[in-house]
């Protein structure tokens, strides 16, 4: 039944981003008769209904709530004003490449001639890629603010929704001159931010590059240090995964967290709250994205069903898992990292057993020794039957040399992982010990490193297709949905 509610909710967080506040009274009324239904009906079937049609509308009625009009103070209110000083704090990594960096400005005052006037609210800031900015910096930008553009045609792509879902509804595409603030915030995220940095720092001073910035990409979450033309090849080559912090992470750290508190002999709830608290930290300290998040509320949850003794079904988990989440937030569904995480764990939980049983049964896959590969291709094909049709609706890039990628190097990233973290920790308490267990890092990143770049050289490596119509989308899944029911049905 909490499958049916979740899944209701997020349909109703969709339908009211159709309708309302257009149809706002309408939900209203769908979810009064669904509690009202759900008072007077006895049949199991009947409250049933009930309560999946009262989710909706309260899913409806939550996105309508995540939308307030624009305030006196908004942001909003100030764009197409002339030229302007916009206040406040980066909020986020910079998204950087090699020509620029984006970075939202999180703003707390304006000022327009010698009129200065608090204001709240989000603004994405275009900037030269030098000097490099981080989480937390306070930034006086000058320039004008513009309203994002809207799409020309439908079904085109939508910037000015698309960063409407991200809380950003004015840009500063030009500014004219930044300047660089003393800090006032002294506050645990601050110093989690600093520790970030720190660590960041000290990976890049134990290797070279391009594996320091490939390190801590896979460990820290921060892509920005990653050269275009390395990240092209991960794209080009469907491993794009490798480099973000994922369930994989998350699997590992509460491993590590369970053996610790079993060696210290605690107690099962100290070791519970202990365990909770250490992957929130961890998933803070890298970045708090919404995959992130979404991974790091379906390992507590797992760990929350393991210390109450009670079993944990993976439909569940991330079932309930994308349901808080949207309910804190809503526009996470609209998320592409969060869209194409969920879609990779409910693709595996769907397909990854019928794939194996195929895989498995074939040479050279049958062999003892292949088992690593068998498991990487596995998961690669079995992650593709979902998340590929978003991949091509959203970029058009078919990458055909992706199984064959996945398969060679996806096995090395557990050692680059431990290596890294043993790495990590040396560097932090000596650099000399970093740099010497660096040495043991160095391998599988430049498997990883230089397997990308080879894989990525054929012309055929990745073809660009026109982009799936969104009809086309729907329809997909609608159709694989309704032949994965009636399997598992029958």
């Amino acid at each position: 039944m909490l499958i049916r509610l979740a899944i209701a909710w997020m349909l109703g967080v969709v339908a009211g981003s159709l309708w309302y506040p257009e149809a706002g009274w309408l939900w209203v009324v769908v979810g009064a008769g669904g509690v009202i239904a759900l008072a007077l009906r006895q049949k199991p079937h009947g409250r049933d209904l009930a309560l999946v049609l009262a989710c909706a509308a309260l899913g409806a009625l939550r996105y309508g709530a995540s939308v307030p009009p624009a305030g006196p103070d908004d942001i909003r209110r100030m764009a197409g004003r002339g030229e302007l000083i916009v206040v406040g704090y980066v909020s986020g990594d910079p998204r950087r490449s090699e020509d620029a960096q984006q970075v939202i400005l999180q703003v707390d005052t304006t000022r327009l001639k010698t009129v200065v006037r608090p204001v709240e609210g989000s603004v994405l800031v275009a900037l030269p890629p030098f000097p490099i900015y981080r989480n937390g910096d306070r930034l006086a930008v000058t320039g004008v603010l513009k309203i994002p553009p809207e799409a020309e045609r439908p079904g085109e792509f939508d910037y000015r929704a698309y960063l409407a879902h991200r809380g950003i509804h004015v840009l500063i595409p030009e500014p004219k001159a930044v300047r660089l603030l003393p800090t006032t915030s002294d506050g645990p995220l601050r110093l989690l931010y600093d520790v970030r940095e720190h660590c960041r720092a000290t990976m890049i001073r134990l290797l070279p590059e391009p594996q320091a910035s490939l390190i801590v990409g896979i460990l820290l979450g921060i892509q920005s240090s990653i050269p275009d033309d390395v990240y092209a090849n991960f794209s080009a080559t469907g491993t794009s995964h490798i480099l973000v912090v994922s369930g994989w992470n998350f699997t590992i750290v509460a491993a590590l967290l369970g053996g610790f508190t079993t060696r210290l002999r605690l107690r099962r709830w100290p070791a519970f709250w202990l365990t909770l608290a250490m992957m929130w930290l961890y998933a803070l300290f890298t970045g708090g994205s919404a995959a992130v998040l979404r991974a790091a509320v379906m390992a507590s949850l797992m760990v929350l069903a393991r210390s109450s003794e009670r079993r944990s079904e993976p439909w569940t988990l991330l079932l309930a898992a994308c349901w808080i989440i949207s309910a804190a937030d809503p526009h996470t569904l609209w998320d592409l990292g969060f869209q194409l995480s969920s879609l990779a764990t409910a693709s595996l939980f769907a397909f990854a057993r019928p794939v194996e049983g195929w895989i498995g049964s074939r040479r050279p896959f049958v062999w003892p020794w292949m088992a690593p590969f068998t498991e990487a291709l596995t998961a690669t094909l079995a992650a593709q039957v979902l998340t590929l049709p978003l991949i091509l609706s959203a970029f058009g890039n078919l990458s055909l040399i992706a199984p064959l990628a996945n398969v060679l190097l996806v096995p090395v990233v557990p050692y680059a992982m431990l290596f890294g973290s043993m790495a990590l920790a040396g560097g932090l308490l000596w650099l000399p010990l970093g740099q010497g267990l660096g040495m043991l890092l160095w391998l599988p990143l430049t498997w990883i490193a230089q397997g990308v770049s080879l894989l990525a050289r054929p012309s055929w490596a990745a073809v660009i297709i026109p982009p799936l119509p969104l009809w086309a989308l729907l329809t997909y899944y609608v159709v694989i949905g309704g032949a994965w029911w009636w399997r598992m049905r029958r």
